[in-house]
């Protein structure tokens, strides 16, 4: 698995978002969270991204366990998120919509051939 998520909690006071979610990621794979608004779709997707820290669980990339608690560290594992088309940049493409505002530059030029492998 390239990604392991773990029995992973959320509570927002009385609010249950999450309760004990597990998710694998294989690689080359596409997978697709589907349900109801409110179901905790986001959150997951928060909490992996390191947006959200998580009440319990573990998440694993590689088969190592990692601690995500901001977006840099989950950026360091080589997560990156980028939220629904209202986040979208139209005029740029998948790759420089996942690096905007983190693009790679060598020299001051953007490197898009070093992008587009990290985000292979």
């Amino acid at each position: 698995m390239v990604l392991s998520a773990r029995d992973i909690s959320k509570r927002y006071g009385a609010v249950q978002a999450l309760d004990s979610v597990s998710l694998d990621l294989a690689a080359g794979s596409v997978t697709a969270l589907v349900g109801d608004n409110g179901a905790g779709k986001s959150t997951l997707i928060k909490t992996i991204a390191g947006v959200v820290v998580p009440n319990s669980g573990t998440i694993s990339v590689a088969g190592q366990q990692v601690r995500i608690t901001s977006p840099h560290d989950a950026q360091a594992q080589g997560i990156a998120t980028v939220y629904q088309d209202l986040a979208l940049c139209e005029n740029l493409d998948v790759v420089a919509n996942l690096f905007l505002g983190t693009e790679k530059s060598r020299f001051s030029l953007l490197s898009h051939l070093e992008m587009e492998k990290t985000a292979r």
